[in-house]
């Protein structure tokens, strides 16, 4: 389907069609809704490439993410990387991931120097960042979640450390704790560097000397052996009863070693965490923690890169956003609902009363406030991404708009003037010619080292002459080759991961493990998460018809027949991590087997009742996601109760969106039956995390009175002693990159299901239904 015959059947030009497209010049009322009622009664889809071409934008971003973000226990910048994507997608970018192992600067200059995007952001900064430097001397477009130097742009978006960590302090003094010490990481970085600062005015605020408290420095190496050192003091007085940490995973190490000790968080520890990330919601108790809205900073920083597009350098100042202390049982106290918030913006630190009832009270009630702000601001954000995406519907912003009409518009940067299509090899159906660069040539009387210049941004074109091109481009439906580019350019290609629900911590794993390979390989990659249906439409329908992919790895996502068959037409190659979607390389494990591996262990260790908690059903796509891990491991559990004779009880089944919290809900309505199960089989991690804190709720010991196993093995599951079926995360995401790169040099790829090893690990939260003191009826 092209403009020409969207033109024929309204009636009009193809320039009228075109002007309704892009916002531009002047069309009447009753000729622009003939064009809109036939762009959409034809299913007419705008080509993408030809529009970035006169716009000379790539819509794709750079995220220059530090290899640090990629390990396992880093929860915040995970949750961060996919709130950028989330930011990006929403103001109709691509976000393509860096990640070089060694100096970044040589791929960032490649990506200036291909024009394959628009702007960078960054993260992690260190005062002077090189990074910082050198887009500052290039003239492109930046923004960061950071502080700059005072001498450098400050394009940036912080929140206050210091006074952040100061309120925490504050806080757990309030709650009555007195022997308060701190553990953070040795570095350099400002942000711990701050929030060791803040500790001390925390304290200083209430009179107390720094001297008098403990300040623990540590790497993840040491972290467990000095936290044991410090809470192993031979009397209770000499042990801190309180531990403000710097960072939610410091503060999983410190529950871990206080439930070796048979030390009670919340009552013979106080614990704070700092980030806020997915990990805090999993500890039990729930940690409170300082909370780094992250959605709301990645909104800002995508914000103030693509301003500059059209605006020119970013004179203004950063911006500090606030931090809010999010209250959980690990401080004592505050047990009502998983995720309340503390009142206090943490812009700066007060004085605080003793702990008390009605300072409780009105904490909550102000909590309540900030929560109803805190609605209406991400109302106002919503609403003002629905313009900001309704702007680039009609034809981008009114820079581009100009630019289109020809306006001699002065760029106020020194940015790279061209657009990079990453546009794939496109397989057409069997007898269909694939259109060549002569035949744009001859469409539009033009040469084809003409045509080949306005495909690489070259400046030496004439309006006109740009114009007929980009018509001819867009009627016949031309798609660049991204290889022949490639060689040309010396650049790599591009390859996409569609990610369902990135920051669950088992994608976390196969996403870093993944993006580790393709970046060894000389692929850049754009990261698309996927909350729904909706959002998995949505990046297909903008990955597939424009090419901007030359492969795809699917990482929890099934696909229908007619979605598998779009990627067929489009010549776009397709590997799946984690879904069985037929006649598709997929690397997976045999989740019937592991629902076995799980509840066989149960069984052996001599339970007879034995509940399940997993997810709800899902529909199949397009409709639904289609997932079925959680069936699979259901079957399996159901496979093994048959296997010993145990009939299967539908009350012993509960299943729910896939959160901690409802697996709490449905673990405590078992629990709190007249004949509860004496064990219970959680289809992942986060959900038996979920049964665990639902336990610790009602008083029933783990495993004394109840064991537990979980599916996945994250890297919370050995925190807490969980036992679990192993699959392997981050050699599912390796293997499933590796044979996309395959496929991407032509290779056969064998066997087409390739299905990896699982294995159940026996710890603490399971054992023998004898010692739990009585044995269920079978």
């Amino acid at each position: 389907m092209t403009i020409q015959d969207v033109a024929r059947a309204a009636g009009v030009s193809r320039q009228t069609v075109s002007n309704v497209l892009n916002g531009s010049g002047r069309v009447g009322d009753a000729a622009r809704a003939r064009v809109l009622e036939a762009v959409t009664s034809l299913g007419y889809h705008p080509h993408h490439g030809a529009r970035s071409l006169r716009s000379r934008r790539t819509r794709q971003i750079a995220y220059v993410m530090p290899h640090v973000q990629l390990l396992p226990g880093n929860y915040i910048m995970q949750q961060f990387l996919q709130s950028l994507a989330a930011a990006c997608g929403r103001r109709g970018y691509s976000m393509v991931i860096v990640a070089p192992e060694g100096d970044p600067g040589d791929e960032m200059r490649r990506l200036i120097a291909s024009r394959s995007v628009d702007a960078f952001l960054l993260s992690e900064l260190e005062q002077e960042d090189p990074r910082v430097v050198l887009l500052t001397e290039a003239g492109i477009p930046f923004a960061c979640f950071g502080r700059t130097g005072p001498g450098l742009p400050q394009a940036w978006v912080d929140i206050d450390n210091r006074a952040a960590a100061a309120s925490a302090v504050d806080h757990v003094l309030a709650r009555g704790f007195r022997r308060i010490a701190f553990l953070g990481y040795r570095s350099a970085a400002y942000w711990d560097t701050e929030r060791a600062a803040g500790f001390r005015d925390g304290l200083a605020g209430r009179g107390i000397s720094a001297d008098q408290a403990d300040m623990l420095l540590v790497d993840d190496a040491s972290a467990r052996g000095k936290i044991r050192s410090l809470l192993s003091a031979s009397r209770p007085e000499l042990r801190p009863d309180a531990i403000v940490t710097s960072s939610d995973r410091l503060a999983g190490v410190v529950y871990s070693v206080a439930a070796e000790l048979r030390l009670r968080i919340g009552q013979d520890l106080a614990v704070t965490g700092f980030d806020g990330s997915a990990a805090a919601g999993l500890l039990h108790p729930r940690l409170t923690s300082v909370a780094i809205p992250v959605d709301d900073i990645a909104r800002r920083v995508v914000a103030r890169a693509l301003k500059q597009l059209d605006h020119g350098p970013d004179q203004d100042p950063g911006e500090v956003v606030p931090a809010r202390l999010r209250l959980g049982e690990g401080t004592g106290g505050f047990g009502q609902g998983f995720g309340q918030v503390a009142s206090r913006a943490l812009a700066g630190t007060g004085q605080a009363g003793e702990g008390s009832a009605e300072q409780d009270r009105a904490e909550q009630d102000r909590a309540e406030q900030d929560r109803a702000e805190q609605d209406r601001a991400e109302q106002d954000r919503a609403e003002q991404d629905r313009a900001e995406q309704d702007r680039a519907e009609q034809g981008g912003a009114p820079g581009e708009r100009a630019a289109r009409a020809g306006d001699n518009v002065a760029p106020r940067w020194k940015r790279f003037q061209g657009a990079a299509l990453a546009a794939g090899p496109s397989a057409l159906p069997a007898g269909e010619r694939r259109v060549t660069i002569a035949d744009v040539a001859a469409d539009a009387g033009v040469g084809v080292g003409t045509v080949s210049r306005v495909l690489n941004g070259s400046d030496q074109v004439r309006e006109s002459t740009l114009r007929a091109v980009l018509d001819s481009i867009e009627r016949l439906g031309y798609r660049p080759s991204h290889a022949a580019a490639a060689l040309v350019r010396g650049t790599p290609h591009t390859v996409a991961l569609i990610v369902t629900h990135l920051t669950r911590p088992s994608n976390v794993v196969r996403v870093a493990s993944a993006l580790a390979i393709l970046e060894e390989q000389g692929y850049d990659t754009i990261v698309c998460n996927v909350d729904g249906p909706a959002e998995r439409d949505r990046h297909l329908e903008a990955l597939l018809p424009t090419h901007r992919a030359d492969g795809v790895l699917a990482i929890c996502l099934p696909l229908s027949r007619d979605q598998l068959d779009q990627f067929a037409r489009a010549g776009v190659a397709l590997v799946s991590v984690d879904a069985a979607n037929p006649g598709v390389p997929q690397t997976v494990v045999d989740d019937v087997a592991g629902g076995r591996l799980a509840t066989s262990h149960l069984i052996a260790l001599g339970h007879r009742r034995i509940g399940f908690v997993g997810d709800m059903p899902f529909g199949r796509p397009p409709a639904g996601l289609g997932f079925t891990s959680s069936a699979n491991r259901l079957r399996g559990y159901k496979q093994a109760l048959a296997a010993a004779g145990i009939r299967v009880e539908p009350g012993l089944i509960r299943r729910g969106p896939h959160d901690a919290a409802v697996a709490a809900e449905h673990a405590a309505q078992l629990l709190k039956s007249p004949d509860p199960p004496s064990a219970i089989f959680a289809a992942s991690d986060t959900q038996a995390i979920g049964v665990l804190a639902a336990a610790d709720r009602l008083g029933v010991t783990v495993p004394e009175r109840l064991s537990v196993v979980g599916f996945d093995d994250i890297e919370s599951a050995a925190f807490l002693g969980l036992s679990t079926v192993r699959q392997p995360l981050a050699l599912s995401g390796a293997e499933g990159a590796r044979r996309l790169c395959a496929r991407l040099r032509g290779e056969q790829v064998r066997p087409l299901r390739q299905e990896l090893p699982i294995g159940l690990m026996a710890r603490g939260s399971s054992a023998e239904a004898r010692r739990q003191g009585w044995r269920s009826r079978g």
